[in-house]
């Protein structure tokens, strides 16, 4: 695809300013899709293999590690862009350390096998077990305040941290690419970090709407009529 063809589709869509202080995506999933239409066959199928190994979905669901392992050689491999490879590996590093955090919170052992994971520090994890911060404090500075919040099941401030390194590390990217394909990657990758993070927060806000009516309404809120609107 040409390089002024990435400008006229960059330039058509609107500024995503801020990750926590959205309410709403600047665009719809369909206008996006429809704006990202201009892309070439080869860049459309580069762009969803990339949102799928980069889908928040898997730090919350356990998946099919070996199917995950492939398919992260197979797009690193792929990739003539040092900026994907270097993306790939840095948010497949981050969720080998959640996912090994999640298992040390359960009370696991370390893996049995040695390639349990993906990325580029699958090992060293493996062999710092027993550290608190798995030996990656430096590297991951987020680590210290995501183990605090995994002992104190604090699910909506690990959500925030971790969203927030995210776009961090699509910004610090960003800064280098305006105007050509990786420039559109970071771009959808970012709208995706906003419609996760918008839904999320809609969801927390409903939770506890009705936890305060709950708590208003005492025992009469049982004997509203119907199903609760709320």
């Amino acid at each position: 695809m040409a390089e002024n063809a990435y400008y006229t589709l960059l330039t058509s869509l609107p500024h995503i300013d801020s990750l926590f202080d959205s309410k709403v995506t600047p665009l719809s999933r369909l206008q996006l899709d429809r704006r990202l239409s201009m892309l070439s066959r080869e860049d459309m199928e580069t762009l969803v293999k990339v949102e799928q190994i980069m889908q928040w979905s898997h730090l919350d669901h356990d998946v099919k590690e070996e199917a995950l392992i492939k398919l992260a050689s197979q797009l690193v491999n792929g990739f003539n862009s040092p900026c994907l490879r270097e993306l790939i590996n840095w948010r497949l590093d981050m969720r080998s350390v959640v996912a090994a955090l999640r298992r040390i919170t359960r009370g696991e052992q370390a893996p049995s096998i040695s390639r349990w994971s993906y990325g580029t520090r699958y090992a060293y994890i493996r062999r710092n077990w027993s550290s608190p911060t798995l030996g990656l404090q430096s590297t991951f500075p987020w680590i210290t305040d995501a183990v605090a919040c995994f002992e104190k099941k604090e699910h909506y401030k690990l959500e925030k941290i971790l969203l927030g390194t995210i776009w961090s590390k699509l910004n610090e990217l960003g800064a280098n690419h305006r105007f050509d394909f990786e420039a559109v990657i970071i771009y959808v990758l970012r709208w995706s970090l906003v419609a996760r993070w918008t839904t999320y927060e809609g969801k927390r806000a409903v939770t506890r709407f009705r936890e305060l009516t709950e708590l208003a309404l005492g025992e009469f809120s049982a004997q509203l009529p119907g199903e609760k609107a709320y």
